[in-house]
């Protein structure tokens, strides 16, 4: 019984561990920040809040505020591994693009018409 519990104890920890990346520069003016949980025990958009708030800190410690560039989650919760990209810039509060984010949706597929 007791061995049962330990297992059952260190799986729920285990499930519930997801690792930040550094932030590391991507292009001009922008960052990567990825976190995962090979455990798949956070959805995707759970990780992307995480993502969101470690850009957000790393833009306030330079007095800026982060600018969404893109975004991008993979996995199924509880299934497969789960992890989010977002790459964004920090930027000076009064610069004219610290707007609300137009985010849309990328195509997965794009069908190019030949005539």
């Amino acid at each position: 019984m007791s061995r049962l519990f330990i297992v059952l104890s260190t799986l729920t920890i285990l499930s519930g561990c997801a690792s930040t990346s550094d932030i590391v520069p991507y292009g001009k003016d922008s960052y990567l920040v990825n976190v995962d949980d090979v455990w798949g025990g956070h959805s995707p958009g759970k990780l992307q809040v995480k993502a969101a708030q470690d850009a957000s800190a790393y833009c306030a410690k330079q007095g800026k505020v982060m600018r969404v560039r893109n975004t991008s989650g993979s996995g199924v919760t509880g299934w497969t591994s789960t992890s989010s990209n977002l790459i964004f810039s920090c930027i000076a509060e009064s610069d004219p693009e610290n707007t609300r984010p137009a985010l849309r949706k990328e195509a997965d597929v794009v069908i190019e018409r030949r005539d």
